[in-house]
């Protein structure tokens, strides 16, 4: 009885982390796909500001229980000097990507 119980917590331990995973996936798909709009269209910036930056703390708060606004604006602003994630926005979205993403959620939460 115990073991089919420990089986029935890890099931739903996986589709957890498979359901979450799955967020993740749309929430970037999502992410990029309007990234991809505003290089292509910069003027594109202002109707699509707040929802790159809510995908962006969707994500976040996806992969981090103690996602806090200060967290967000600390892994953002490192985005600049760390060219891994320069890469990976801008290798998906198109150059100048990274650079958008960073003042959109500075625009944000910056006080």
């Amino acid at each position: 009885m115990a073991k089919d119980k420990e089986n029935d917590m890890t099931k739903k331990a996986d589709q957890q982390t498979e359901k979450n995973f799955n967020k993740m996936k749309v929430t970037e798909a999502d992410l990029v796909r309007d990234l991809q709009a505003v290089v292509k269209d910069p003027s594109q910036i202002g109707k699509l500001s707040d929802k790159i930056f809510q995908n962006h703390q969707k994500w976040l708060k996806t992969i981090m229980p103690n996602y806090t606004p200060e967290i967000h604006l600390a892994i953002v602003n490192s985005y600049e000097k760390d060219k891994r994630y320069q890469s990976y926005y801008d290798d998906k979205a198109g150059k100048g990507a990274t650079k958008a993403l960073i003042k959109i959620v500075n625009e944000h939460l910056a006080s």
